[in-house]
């Protein structure tokens, strides 16, 4: 595998995800190795060329997202084997639980591996007899495999390892806990609250049922928060790839409410929160490091969020916000109540989630903890 030129292979189920979430990784790799050759695997769609214009080398690859079933698994496995090997490279870094399973059954033998887990999802959290025997088999295998290989662990929640303990992943592993995929600061400026006599509350992110947008606008449209004149703004587009999507035309009957705004896709984050004055994450499963969350945090935004793996993590209850159980609309309404009351309490806790991104969730920090692993591979 040697050559004059070190090659870095990035393993993404979506090259929109990559680019949304993972450019720092890019900058980490370079900061590294200036002269080094990066490729992204990776479906192919509207973010080809903006990762290009990266020097990113972007390879097609069906990653199955949403499909867990064995045989269709195990012969993309199969294909990402040989895509991998036909590229010889000097380290492999796959990221989210689809790629990092699916390089775990393709069983590259002497490839430097870092296994970079975003989070659980759905074979977590499903408890059919299905999906415990196939979480029982994936995540055991998983876990003898890493003892095998000796590959680095990349997490963002501490949950997250704890779940894996439990199917034997050894403690003595090489493991990393991650801010996620990191904030700049200084492009999230802190904003002032909005004031006004409406209190806005807003949801970014993809429109499926594990986010619990349907908790919410039932937690926005009881009685005590239509009485404060609280209103709802939904930024996200029907993820139609996604087996849990929430339909187009529930989507419109939620925007038909008098209390509920749907605005689609945004890129102008700074615009969400310099209308809205609270961020609500009202997800019902496991989550890993939701950026949503951390943009709110960097604009001074306080911040609503479930009780749930990753979310727990960034915000301390009475902090940086409020953390209720998932699932409970009552509990939520009854959280956002007490912001939508109290400007002085927003602003207090927006400044303190905004500190808290100091706390290794900032893209600098990131960067420097992904780069020392980086080196710390490629000299071994």
């Amino acid at each position: 595998m040697a050559s004059s030129t070190r090659t870095l292979l990035f393993a993404c189920a979506e090259d929109w995800f990559f680019h949304s979430h993972f450019l720092p990784l890019v900058k980490a790799a370079r900061r590294t190795d200036e002269t080094m050759r990066i490729i992204l695997v990776t479906r192919v769609g509207s973010r080809r060329e903006a990762i290009e214009r990266l020097g990113v080398e972007l390879v097609p690859f069906d990653f199955g997202r949403g499909s867990l079933h064995p045989l269709s698994v195990a012969r993309r496995a199969w294909r990402l084997r040989k895509i991998i090997r036909a590229l010889r490279p000097d380290l492999v870094h796959y990221i989210a639980l689809t790629p990092v399973l699916m390089g775990m059954l393709a069983r590259l033998h002497g490839y430097r591996t870092i296994m970079h887990v975003t989070g659980l999802g759905t074979l977590a959290e499903r408890d059919s007899i299905h999906f415990r025997i196939l979480r029982s088999a994936l995540f055991r295998l998983f876990a003898r495999q890493v003892k095998a290989e000796d590959c680095s662990l990349l997490f963002e929640n501490p949950d997250d390892v704890l779940y894996l303990r439990r199917y034997g992943l050894p403690p003595e592993s090489d493991i990393a806990i991650l801010g996620g995929a990191g904030i700049d600061p200084a492009q999230f400026p802190p904003l002032p609250d909005p004031g006004g006599d409406e209190v806005r509350v807003a949801f970014v992110g993809r429109l499926i049922a594990s986010k619990g947008v349907d908790v919410l606008v039932e937690a926005i449209g009881m009685r005590g928060l239509q009485g404060k004149g609280v209103r709802l703004d939904i930024y996200g587009e029907v993820d139609s790839g996604n087996p849990g999507a929430y339909s187009r035309e529930q989507v419109r009957a939620w925007a038909r409410l008098d209390h509920v705004h749907w605005h689609g896709h945004t890129t102008d984050i700074h615009q969400v929160w310099r209308r809205a004055a609270i961020c609500a994450i009202p997800t019902t499963t496991r989550e890993g490091m939701p950026r949503a969350m951390l943009e709110a945090a960097a604009h001074a935004r306080p911040l609503v969020v479930s009780d749930v793996p990753g979310c727990r993590h960034f915000v301390r209850d009475g902090k940086e916000g409020f953390v209720v159980p998932p699932g409970n609309p009552r509990a939520l309404a009854e959280a956002i109540e007490k912001l939508a009351s109290d400007p002085e309490l927003r602003t207090r806790m927006g400044q303190a989630a905004r500190r808290r991104l100091f706390d290794g969730f900032t893209e600098e920090q990131v960067i420097r903890m992904v780069g020392s692993i980086y080196q710390k591979l490629l000299r071994n």
